[in-house]
């Protein structure tokens, strides 16, 4: 996400996204191969910011119109029965080609930028307290939301390994077709499509 507008060529063409662009196709990836709709997409941005930025429909709308010109997703009606059609948008092949390119080479250095930050922000809360102590700065509070932060990174590391040991152990094999990871339970490829029951 903070690759910064990084330029990247991919099959000839030249790729230069802003890092909200990256997240959006990120978020639509994440949804694929459902997809996700423009509302459904705001709701989980304002949680991924949660509430650090609040993403609203102007911004968004306009920034999946122009995606979907430049041929980084599509969108598609789809029907409901619950109320009115909506738009529902997905990866094009395109896209989705390069996401795994960026979040690869991007991996380390976007790690190392959130220690940095985390540095340098309780630089700055040391420093305003030192400069004025009434500055309102809660220090312990602060320790909490580092305790929580800590607590999901482990989280996260478990999560990791685990899925380290199962693909080790055999418990993710691959789809014949296209190669993705496939959780033993699935009956058909979360990537193609393709069904993997029998395999």
């Amino acid at each position: 996400m903070f690759f910064m507008g990084k330029k990247l060529i991919v099959k000839g063409k030249n790729v230069k996204l802003s890092p909200l662009e990256f997240m959006i196709l990120l978020k639509v990836y994440q949804a694929d191969p459902v997809g996700i709709s423009g509302y459904d997409l705001i709701n989980d941005l304002n949680r991924t910011f949660a509430g650090l930025w609040v993403p609203q429909s102007g911004t968004i709308y306009p920034l999946l119109s122009r995606m979907q010109s430049d041929k980084y997703i599509v969108g598609e009606e789809q029907k409901s029965e619950l109320g009115p059609a909506k738009k529902v948008f997905r990866l094009t092949d395109f896209s989705r080609s390069f996401i795994e390119v960026m979040l690869l080479d991007n991996f380390e250095p976007e790690l190392t930028f959130f220690s940095n930050y985390l540095d340098f922000i309780v630089e700055m809360m040391i420093k305003v307290r030192k400069k004025d102590p009434a500055s309102g700065i809660n220090f312990p509070q602060v320790k909490l939301a580092i305790e929580h932060f800590a607590t999901h990174v482990q989280d996260t590391l478990k999560k990791v390994e685990g899925f380290a040991a199962e693909l080790e152990g055999g418990g993710y094999p691959p789809c014949r077709k296209c190669g993705a990871v496939v959780d033993r339970s699935a009956r058909f490829c979360p990537a193609c499509g393709n069904p993997v029951a029998a395999e």
